[in-house]
């Protein structure tokens, strides 16, 4: 008789013990699959605002070089002297894309730099009726050349 207590008691305790396990055992877990098919989707999203960042990053450059390739002027005195150059100007962009300010880096002749501030003074936004989410800061190359 005391065999079959020993028994029993150890047999309730074994389903006592399977019983907390599967307690903790939740069956509702992500699964490896699950969980790499919600990767995927953020993956997805990062993936596509880097794309939206990188076209309007080629938007700006795009957009600002025609604007001035179109206005910019050579000036009288310099194209008389024949002076060349390259005029380098980092522009800050607001979060709407419009020009908020500019620093001239590099100018050969102060009468390019104040060509290029006349003109950059006039930059239209380089997106319209969204947020910009491209780089703040440009640096646009700008050739003054006779040829």
């Amino acid at each position: 008789m005391k065999t079959i207590c020993v028994a029993l008691f150890t047999l309730c305790i074994f389903s006592f013990a399977s019983a907390q396990y599967a307690a903790n055992f939740s069956f509702h877990e992500e699964t490896p699959k699950e969980a790499k098919a919600e990767t995927l989707s953020l993956n997805e999203k990062i993936a596509r605002r880097n794309a939206l960042i990188k076209q309007h990053n080629q938007l700006a450059q795009r957009t600002l070089l025609e604007h001035i390739a179109t206005r910019v002027t050579y000036p009288e005195l310099l194209r008389e002297k024949m002076v060349e150059g390259r005029v380098t100007v980092k522009v800050t962009l607001n979060p709407f894309g419009q020009v908020q300010a500019y620093e001239i880096l590099h100018s050969p002749d102060p009468a390019f730099s104040r060509e290029v501030k006349r003109v950059i003074d006039s930059a239209p936004a380089v997106v319209s009726n969204q947020a910009y989410l491209g780089a703040r800061k440009l640096t646009i190359p700008i050739d003054f050349s006779l040829r």
